[in-house]
């Protein structure tokens, strides 16, 4: 293996997606329309051919792992959308590291991204280590969330 490489998340809406994630922090390294039937096959799609995609790096650092967005634009909705959540199985959740959980909180919020909840602070069993953690959901409803390391973890992150 060489390295994790990157998420893929399905949007409703490219370009309210892009700006999302922007505000978010992330950078768009590449944007592309494609229409190619094969392509679709190989992603399991059988009636269509044409998406837009757009990976989007945080830190502009080809070391860090990238959200691949995409939107299919001649696909029929046939399946309920399904909600991701914390408890069943499957992909739950993206996670960023940060330094300033409450930072990132006071200039989103001000952007209008939807947090679930507040900062929330789980320390471990010594009561000197642990994470805030702070939920928030992008355009489409896919969960994501900020981590700050707290004590020991954050000063060797």
């Amino acid at each position: 293996m060489r390295k994790f490489w990157h998420v893929g998340i399905n949007v409703t809406d490219m370009d309210r997606s892009i700006e999302f994630y922007k505000h978010v922090g992330f950078e768009v390294v590449q944007d592309k329309v494609v229409d190619d039937v094969n392509l679709a096959r190989a992603f399991m799609i059988e009636k269509g051919s044409k998406l837009r995609f757009a990976h989007m790096r945080l830190n502009n650092s080809p070391d860090e792992a990238m959200l691949d967005i995409i939107e299919w634009r001649d696909v029929p909705a046939t399946r309920e959308r399904s909600i991701a959540d914390t408890v069943n199985p499957g992909l739950c959740r993206f996670s960023i590291l940060t330094d300033d959980i409450q930072g990132e909180y006071d200039r989103l919020s001000a952007a209008g991204v939807e947090f679930l909840h507040m900062p929330q602070t789980v320390m471990g069993p010594d009561g000197m280590n642990g994470w805030r953690i702070l939920f928030a959901v992008d355009p489409d409803g896919t969960l994501f969330h900020f981590v700050e390391l707290v004590g020991d973890a954050a000063a060797h992150g």
